[in-house]
């Protein structure tokens, strides 16, 4: 190496970012469903604020899942080289249910040897039927949430249950309600549908029963055979193919239009465009979706699951209605649709609820306030973010 390469090899070792911020997440950016999605928002609200660096490393790929252990194997490579060489400050574990925690289990035991602080961000909808299905789950979580620096969940009924029956020490549980870009900055004041005109009704979910595709197609039924026109556009990977053939079982299949798996910018222009989102799930965190439709003044017909009835009221900030309850679902559609005065209340006390509580900026700053208490490798932050923790801890103590 002549010494115009070694100076330039200096400069750049000097100039390597400290404090470098690992995201631990399945599917990355792109394949991760919801996750992947909040992942994603977090790191662009990072690179905003100039925040440390962001890594991101894929604990499961995005084919089939066999591949998941070579996935697995570059992961844990990587990160022990990142974490060896990088100086990372906390590694930020997104988990679900299942076989993650056993992927998110290595990722905290390679932390640990590396004396590397770790946030565990629960995310799976179903966990507690997940952790009470069976003893190995059991002690696989309270491994996990035991070793782990800090644990952060998305609602107070999460924290509830992680403390009683997960055995959780309750000094390290955060609860952080999900946040999402102001998908409706721009807009001005959504109009209601005009009266007998279709309805654009609106679905972005993974398709599968747990997100209530199927009371979905039985509650569209329903409508046809009031005489309410309406299409509904269904956005998101899962049994496209089968419920597809179900929608034309049940007569419908002329009215719902199917995209398959979307990006974020086409799911926004969707979320702007239409007249409602519906979300009728059986299980749930706090949907991404229902807090960019509540950006966009888009009214939301949901089901009270996960820590939805913490932060959404049935006829002012949402429709809320039963599990599994098609004809609930159809007569919720037909009275948004019907009363402009409840449309228009939805869509204003929606905004005011975004504007409060969804923010990503705040979110964010929540964050980095976290991975501060967890600053304890001698790893030096930069100043912007112990400026930005101070002000997300200053924040806190107003509210």
């Amino acid at each position: 190496m002549d010494s115009t390469e070694q100076s330039r090899t200096t400069a750049s070792r000097r100039a390597a970012p400290k404090g470098v911020i690992v995201f631990a997440t399945p599917g990355a950016l792109d394949g991760g469903g919801g996750i992947g999605r909040m992942t994603g928002y977090v790191v662009d609200q990072f690179d905003k604020s100039g925040a440390p660096q962001s890594i991101i490393l894929d604990t499961r790929g995005t084919g089939s899942v066999l591949l998941s252990p070579f996935y697995m194997a570059l992961t844990l490579t990587r990160m022990t080289w990142l974490l060896a060489r990088r100086r990372a400050s906390v590694v930020h574990i997104n988990v679900s249910e299942r076989a993650s925690f056993l992927r998110k289990g290595a990722i905290q035991a390679v932390a640990g040897m590396m004396s590397c602080p770790t946030v565990v961000h629960l995310h799976g909808a179903s966990f507690v039927e997940y952790f009470e299905g069976s003893a190995f789950a059991r002690r696989v979580s309270r491994w996990l949430f035991n070793r782990c620096g800090r644990v952060v969940v998305l609602g107070d009924n999460w924290r509830d249950y992680l403390v009683q029956s997960v055995q959780t020490d309750p000094h390290k549980i955060r609860v952080l309600y999900n946040a999402v870009p102001d998908v409706g900055a721009d807009l001005g004041v959504r109009p209601p549908p005009a009266a007998g005109a279709a309805l654009s009704l609106l679905v972005l979910a993974n398709l599968s029963e747990r997100k209530g595709i199927g009371t979905l197609l039985h509650a569209c039924r329903a409508l046809k055979q009031r005489g309410q026109l309406f299409h509904v556009t269904i956005g998101g990977g899962g049994d496209v193919d089968g419920y597809r053939a179900l929608a034309a079982e049940l007569g419908v299949a002329e009215e719902c239009r199917f995209l398959g798996w979307i990006g974020r910018e086409e799911a926004h222009a969707h979320i702007r465009s239409h007249d409602m989102l519906l979300l009728p799930s059986t299980h749930e965190g706090l949907p991404m979706v229902i807090l960019e439709a509540l950006s966009a003044q888009l009214p939301v017909i949901t089901t009270p699951v996960g820590s939805i009835p913490e932060v959404l009221t049935d006829g002012e900030t949402a429709r809320i209605i039963p599990v599994n309850d098609a004809t609930a679902l159809a007569d919720a559609i037909t009275e948004v649709a019907g009363n402009p005065e409840l449309y228009q209340r939805l869509a204003e006390n929606g905004r005011r609820l975004f504007l409060k509580q969804f923010g990503i900026d705040a979110y964010a700053k929540s964050l980095l306030a976290i991975y501060q208490e967890l600053d304890q490798t001698g790893t030096e932050l930069t100043g912007e973010l112990n400026s930005l923790a101070e002000q997300a801890a200053a924040a806190t103590k107003r509210r």
